[in-house]
């Protein structure tokens, strides 16, 4: 499959999976969502790969769902939402249950959608500018692909509980502190 919205490479064991749309701060559409499951299921089977590096080219790890194609191509099509919705839970799922150790490396922003993502991953690393939440509340929307299960597991119900209910974003040396 060639890839538009991601780039995949992998070298010497190592996959590396960049979310390539700079542009919308790695905004996630069903088409980038779609290229990195056949990039995750890809990298499960080919056994050479050892480790999974994770990232997002530009200023963002993910900002999360691109709210554009939200609200022009899956708001009034419930298809398209439920794929959607489907993809999400699907890489999400992917990430977390892959037989190898995936790594976000987390430059940037990393909201809602991007929590998600990197929450799923085993490992994290952040640039010191990295500013990571959960948004969905501010948009009145519930997290889908396992933010309100998965924080809490790494930093403790009660203060998962204020990300997810305040919308506040943390610091990576903040994420850090809180596990």
């Amino acid at each position: 499959m060639e890839f538009q919205k991601i780039i995949f490479d992998r070298k010497d064991g190592v996959a590396r999976i960049t979310m390539n749309r700079p542009e919308a701060m790695n905004g996630l559409d069903a088409d980038m969502l779609h290229e990195m499951e056949v990039a995750f299921e890809e990298c499960e089977k080919d056994d050479s790969i050892r480790v999974v590096i994770l990232t997002g080219k530009g200023r963002a790890f993910s900002a999360g769902a691109d709210l554009k194609y939200m609200l022009n191509v899956v708001a009034d099509n419930v298809p398209r939402r439920w794929e959607y919705i489907r993809l999400v839970g699907k890489v999400t799922s992917t990430i977390y249950n892959l037989s190898k150790p995936v790594i976000a490396a987390v430059n940037g922003f990393a909201l809602a959608g991007g929590l998600e993502l990197l929450i799923a991953c085993d490992l994290a690393i952040a640039t010191d500018n990295a500013l990571i939440g959960d948004q969905h509340i501010n948009y009145a929307l519930l997290p889908g692909a396992g933010s309100s299960q998965r924080l809490p597991r790494l930093i403790g119900a009660r203060r998962a509980k204020e990300y997810l209910l305040t919308g506040r974003w943390m610091s990576a040396s903040e994420a850090e502190r809180l596990g």
